[in-house]
């Protein structure tokens, strides 16, 4: 009996403390966080701790306490949930017990551009791709756009993702990487530039290094550039060969004709580009060709980059 009346009693006050709980976090912020949960995560700690991190429940113990009120240990579901600020915490269980499968998901590759992104998002969720990239553009966002998969809701905002994209690129640049940045004596919005032609220039993770580096030495002896894929941004063409005509394109970001790195970054570059423009190789190489089968060719001077050319041409010679 007195087991009971105990159990009723506690009962009693946890709804009283969820309902109080509600009453004072009531928000009308519609503003909605995705929470991802994996296969095997502990509901009885991880889940609760994202919940009370995005600021969706009140108390992470209280949140505990209603899921063993209700009996619903062992029924919550792995996957990606959206909720709003506003949600309840009744609300948020009942979503987790019966996980749906409206939600869409969209990614984005390292070395795409503002207007590329624009149209990978506008593939898997209705955007207006003139807004999106309009807003975009007006913050400057271009480089901090961090690719990866994105988890949304039909009908997000196009606001709201660039935003959530934004968020991701502060989540994955860590203190040490602006601290890095300061030893250089290199302000992080040029590494982000650089980053963002390293990415352009070759996808092979061993030598954004060493490409990293050869821009490196390049502005420290006051030699330009000549990236081609500054020049394609500029010209908002994609193409596998500059002609001489291109390289005379009248652009700030034609690093043809000048010194320097161009006024921002080319695209959107990922965290191990980002890291090469932090820590190049120690090398002396001042040039580099690609040699046609996703590498290249490096040289300390130019006569060494007219012999590696000249290899490279004769290897087309001979396949053709």
């Amino acid at each position: 009996m007195v087991k009971k009346i105990v159990t009723v009693l506690s009962a009693g006050i946890i709804c009283f403390l969820i309902v109080a709980c509600i009453h004072f976090f009531s928000s009308t912020d519609t503003e909605r966080v995705l929470i991802k949960v994996k296969k095997g995560d502990s509901f009885a700690s991880v889940v609760a701790t994202r919940l009370k991190e995005n600021k969706l429940i009140c108390s992470k113990d209280l949140f505990l306490g209603l899921v063993k009120f209700t009996k619903s240990q062992g029924k919550l579901k792995a996957g990606v949930y959206s909720f709003s600020k506003k949600d309840s915490m009744f609300k948020i269980l009942k979503n987790l017990k019966n996980y749906s499968k409206n939600i869409l998901r969209f990614t984005v590759p390292e070395g795409n551009n503002i207007k590329q992104i624009a149209d990978i998002v506008s593939q898997t969720i209705d955007i207006d791709k003139e807004k999106f990239i309009k807003i975009a553009q007006d913050k400057n966002l271009e480089g901090y756009l961090m690719p990866e998969t994105y988890f949304v809701v039909p009908g997000e905002t196009e606001e709201n993702i660039i935003k959530m994209m934004r968020d991701e690129f502060n989540k994955k640049i860590m203190p040490e990487m602006y601290e890095r940045a300061k030893e250089m004596n290199v302000a992080f919005k040029d590494i982000v530039i650089m980053a963002s032609i390293i990415e352009k220039e070759t996808v092979d993770r061993e030598e954004k290094q060493i490409i990293a580096a050869v821009f490196y030495n390049r502005l420290k002896k006051r030699i330009r550039l000549q990236s081609c894929a500054t020049v394609l941004y500029a010209m908002g063409v994609n193409k596998t060969k500059l002609t001489i005509e291109d390289t005379k394109f009248d652009s700030p970001y034609n690093t043809y004709r000048h010194f320097g790195l161009p006024p921002g970054p080319i695209c959107n570059p990922g965290v191990e580009s980002i890291k090469a423009a932090l820590y190049p190789t120690d090398t002396r190489s001042l040039f580099f060709v690609s040699d046609g089968n996703g590498r290249h060719l490096f040289a300390k001077n130019l006569v060494e980059h007219k012999q590696n050319r000249q290899k490279v041409n004769l290897k087309k010679e001979l396949k053709n």
